[in-house]
């Protein structure tokens, strides 16, 4: 399966900073294999998708309004972000649920909207502090599984990505075990499997997130299960992107 390599800016960089940062980065995974996302800032989007051209680097947005259109001050929906180039979204984010209070029936909400424009969505599922240190890990992955996919049919499964991403393990330099990512990996893969079939759940994409950088990934790759990264602070600077993204190719295949 095709590995993914996804970085959130989150609110950083201004447009110019990331036109610099893609004439740096282009070069450098260029001859890669795995397949590079970029959820940008909005407001660069339009600029970025005109800078990678014909590169293949995935352009994406990091956030949508689960509305068509409307009385939204200051919000975006799924057709804008697609015309302006993005092919793809992050929907979901352990931030968004936190500090907006996006529960899992708005994400649902959020997927459908992404779908009917035919975006990519990145799913984003993973469990508090709280729910590690009492055991509830399993529960809280296997809830904002089943909530946020409701209703969505086996064949639209081909345009979600699923990120598990701890969230006591983004931006804190702590992460899981190889062991403990792999069996969160399985888990999200018997339920697909529960709900659909073993074969629809081992062809979804399931990435990891939280605390990835340029040395940490020469052992995140060595998980077979694992369908590739999304990185956060380490995506900011494009020489450790590059290697990240340059790590896939040299697992053996």
């Amino acid at each position: 399966m095709k590995k993914y390599v996804i970085a959130n800016f989150k609110m950083n960089k201004t447009d110019g900073d990331i036109t610099k940062y893609l004439s740096t980065l282009m070069p450098i995974v260029s001859g890669s294999e795995a397949q590079v996302i970029l959820a940008l800032p909005s407001v660069s989007i339009k600029s970025a998708v005109t800078k990678v051209g014909k590169n293949g680097i995935i352009i994406a947005g990091q956030n949508i309004n689960e509305n068509d259109f409307g009385s939204y001050t200051g919000e975006i929906n799924a057709e804008m972000l697609k015309g302006v180039g993005a092919k793809a979204v992050l929907i979901g984010h352990s931030e968004r649920r936190t500090h907006f209070a996006e529960s899992d029936e708005l994400v649902n909400k959020k997927l459908f909207s992404a779908m009917k424009t035919g975006l990519i969505s990145i799913l984003c599922i993973g469990e508090t502090i709280f729910d590690k240190t009492n055991g509830l890990t399993e529960k809280t992955i296997l809830r904002q599984l089943t909530k946020s996919l409701k209703s969505i049919y086996a064949n639209e499964l081909k345009n979600i990505i699923i990120a598990y991403e701890p969230v006591w393990a983004i931006g804190t330099g702590v992460m899981p075990s190889n062991a403990e990512i792999s069996k969160a990996v399985k888990v999200i893969r018997k339920a697909l499997a529960d709900v659909y079939d073993k074969t629809i759940a081992s062809n979804v994409a399931i990435v990891y997130g939280g605390s990835i950088n340029d040395f940490n990934i020469k052992d995140i790759v060595k998980i077979s299960d694992l369908d590739g990264v999304l990185v956060g602070g380490a995506s900011l600077v494009p020489e450790k992107f590059g290697i990240i993204v340059n790590s896939f190719d040299k697992v053996k295949k």
